[in-house]
């Protein structure tokens, strides 16, 4: 009934899962670390896509040096060639949200929406053909797929389904895809991937172009003011690429697409995925290549435009960095004290546990103030005996990961772009509807 090697597949995955779950030693801790460390970095993880955890620890985690896929190829010398081909073919395995565009007696027809690709699946058992029946086309799921051979994939790992979204609610499902599985943004299209990187690079380029240098300290609302002319700069530039009529503002533009500025707000902050621009009819729509990426908003978040100083960081790899604590962290540096108050102390171990305050700031500022800064940790930490040179550990203790996310400044491919537009206008819409209908009567209701 299923296909020989679709089977074997299923009955190989549960050895590697079955081999994982009875140690009771270095790969014990090192899952136990791993599903720790995730879940540390994204708490909003549903209890199904934990459980999806144990199985992502089989393509990514390490164990001394060599991964749990490894471990088990060595711990089986019964093994086939066959075998081992197939499992070595693992490693680039991937999570995806799925979306179900047919479905055969044995197998799916699945999108991944993050990137347009179409995947076939077929099943390995009876159990995973009986769970999967029930799928309706249209039906968004977030599986772990690998490939078995050729174009044929297979979903070895529990998957969680999201229902049938409309498009507003797939475009919140693409920006919790995005912050929940980062690894695996562009992980099956190579070009959209290197894209998205280099978009990230030419942002900082663009930043330093406009404000002169790679980091601004202003109140709060002087940088909100600058970081809004800077923007509108960079989105000169694009509209003329794109051939867009300029004259125009922003607004007016999205005024004329019955779009709501709130709604635009809302959901932009929610994806971190571009705010629309409608195209005046007058302009020709620009013509969309496969490969085309459309750059996002980058927006003071509004809880720091009220605060007396905060610095703006534009780094080529890292992204943009608004932060609040950096002044006075770097004015403490500047200072080059032998010993520093129990205050400032408190304020420096306050800075380490700071996630937005990553790896990149801390190598900046250890570029920066070498010996000011392995004075302040080794008085921060009690250990007069630290040295510079061993940083990374001690920002891997406070959780701070030593490469970064795909930055949300990045750009994204164009069919999440026109997904966004669409859910944008299709809320919009639905909200003006509301408003223009007439208020039914209730407990309290006069007549």
């Amino acid at each position: 009934m299923f296909d020989p090697l679709f089977a074997r597949a299923g009955v190989l995955w549960a050895l590697i899962i079955e081999f994982i779950q009875t140690d009771r030693g270095s790969i014990a801790s090192a899952l136990e670390s791993y599903t720790d460390r995730k879940l540390r970095r994204h708490p909003q993880l549903d209890s199904g896509q934990q459980k999806l955890l144990l199985h992502r620890f089989a393509i990514e985690g390490e164990v001394d040096g060599k991964t749990p896929l490894e471990l088990f190829l060595a711990s089986r010398t019964d093994l086939s060639l066959a075998d081992r081909q197939l499992i070595g073919s693992w490693r680039r395995s991937f999570v995806g949200l799925l979306s179900i565009v047919q479905i055969f007696p044995n197998g799916l027809e699945v999108m991944n929406w993050v990137t347009a690709r179409h995947y076939r699946i077929q099943f390995t058992d009876l159990e995973s053909q009986a769970a999967m029946s029930r799928l309706k086309e249209g039906e968004v799921i977030v599986a772990q797929i690998a490939q078995i051979v050729g174009i044929d994939w297979a979903i070895l790992a529990p998957w969680v389904t999201l229902g049938r979204l409309g498009r507003p609610k797939l475009a919140v499902a693409v920006g919790a895809f995005r912050q929940n599985y980062p690894h695996y943004l562009y992980s099956d299209a190579p070009a959209e991937l290197a894209a998205a990187w280099e978009s990230v690079a030419v942002y900082h380029d663009r930043f330093v172009e406009f404000f002169g240098a790679d980091e601004v300290t202003l109140p709060g609302a002087q940088l909100q003011k600058r970081i809004g002319e800077f923007q509108d700069w960079l989105l000169e530039k694009q509209l003329d690429a794109a051939g867009i009529d300029k004259s125009k503002s922003l607004s007016e533009l999205a005024l004329e697409a019955g779009v709501d500025a709130e709604d635009v707000q809302a959901l932009t902050s929610t994806l971190g995925i571009p705010e629309p621009i409608p195209e005046p009819s007058a302009a020709p729509a620009p013509t969309a290549k496969p490969n085309k990426m459309v750059a996002p908003k980058v927006e003071l978040p509004p809880q720091l435009r009220s605060a007396a100083a905060v610095t703006a960081l534009s780094h080529h790899y890292w992204g943009q960095m608004f932060l609040v604590d950096y002044p006075r962290l770097k004015t403490l540096l500047e200072l080059d004290r032998s010993q520093y108050l129990p205050a400032d102390l408190n304020f420096f171990r306050k800075c380490l546990a700071e996630p937005l305050l990553n790896a990149a700031v801390w190598r900046r500022l250890a570029s920066e103030f070498p010996h000011q800064l392995q004075i302040a940790i080794a008085q921060t930490l009690d250990r007069p005996d630290f040295h510079l040179s061993t940083l990374d550990s001690v920002l891997t203790k406070y959780n701070k990961p030593l490469e970064p996310d795909l930055p949300d400044l990045a750009s994204v491919p164009i069919h999440l772009h026109e997904l966004f537009q669409a859910a944008v206008r299709e809320v919009s819409k639905d909200k003006v509807k509301s408003k223009s209908q007439p208020k039914k009567g209730g407990f309290g209701a006069k007549s």
